[in-house]
């Protein structure tokens, strides 16, 4: 997939950022037990569009044997399900993962750095490009997240120091260090930036989001139902941490007015 020397035939366990993308694949970066949410379907029909509009078919060939294209191997099913049995790894979340962090795992006689991730599909175009892969409808794990996210950050040394970082460096308020818990354990900043921590992309920087004066209610829906507030939003659905969880991180974002460094 576009420009790749490296394969959906080779990935590891996804931990992209955070856990973002595990979160969007349904690996809790935190704990294994969660709470869940459902999603439909994917369509093999679908994932062809999806497999020819983002330029797979550049690198990879679909059947085994094909001379060309040689950036990337071959994807035929079969091929697919050896290098998953191989490793060890459920068919479809292997190759879901090999789409988004294709440096987890390397096939056989090709190099590293070269495909890119494709974190930018939605959870639908993901399972639909998987289902086109493999042959059937697949349905990406739901997010789990920790029971009680903010205890699972301060679990963690390396969350309790970037959120004290935040604390110092933003003026939050104790109300708001709570939010800034969960924002840390669930991912978001496999997506955003906060302060001096996160991805520059794809979403927007959060740092100074309470400046943008949203009310609470607008900021909720936006968590619980992203696609509802935004057509086509790549952001996955966070109603599953509950209402006392999303008003926590609700306040820490209408708190965050700019990191002082």
């Amino acid at each position: 997939m576009g420009r790749s020397s490296r394969t959906l035939l080779g990935i590891g366990v996804l931990a992209a950022c955070a856990g973002g993308w595990s979160v969007l694949l349904g690996v809790s970066p935190a704990s294994p037990a969660g709470v869940a949410t459902a999603a439909p379907a994917g369509s093999p029909a679908a994932g062809r569009g999806v497999f020819l509009s983002f330029g797979c078919g550049g690198c990879h060939a679909l059947t085994a044997g094909a001379t060309y294209p040689t950036t990337g191997p071959p994807l035929p099913r079969e091929a697919l399900v050896e290098r998953a049995s191989a490793l060890g790894r459920p068919l479809g979340p292997f190759v879901a993962e090999a789409i988004v962090a294709p440096d987890a795992d390397i096939a056989p006689g090709y190099v590293s750095g070269v495909m890119r991730s494709f974190k930018e599909l939605t959870r639908k175009q993901l399972d639909d490009l998987v289902s086109f892969l493999i042959g059937k409808p697949y349905t990406s794990p739901p997010p789990r997240f920790p029971a009680d996210p903010v205890a699972a950050c301060s679990a963690r040394s390396s969350c309790r120091a970037t959120v004290a970082r935040w604390t110092r460096m933003a003026q939050l308020p104790s109300a708001a260090v709570p939010g800034a818990k969960i924002a840390v354990v669930v991912g978001c900043l496999s997506c955003h930036a906060y302060a001096d921590s996160g991805a520059r992309g794809p979403g927007p920087d959060l740092t100074r989001q309470g400046l943008r004066k949203r009310s609470t209610a607008a900021l909720l829906r936006r968590l619980r139902c992203p696609s509802c507030v935004r057509k086509g939003s790549v952001m996955p659905s966070f109603a599953a941490l509950g209402d006392a969880n999303l008003q926590s991180v609700v306040a820490f974002l209408r708190a965050s007015r700019g990191a002082r460094m």
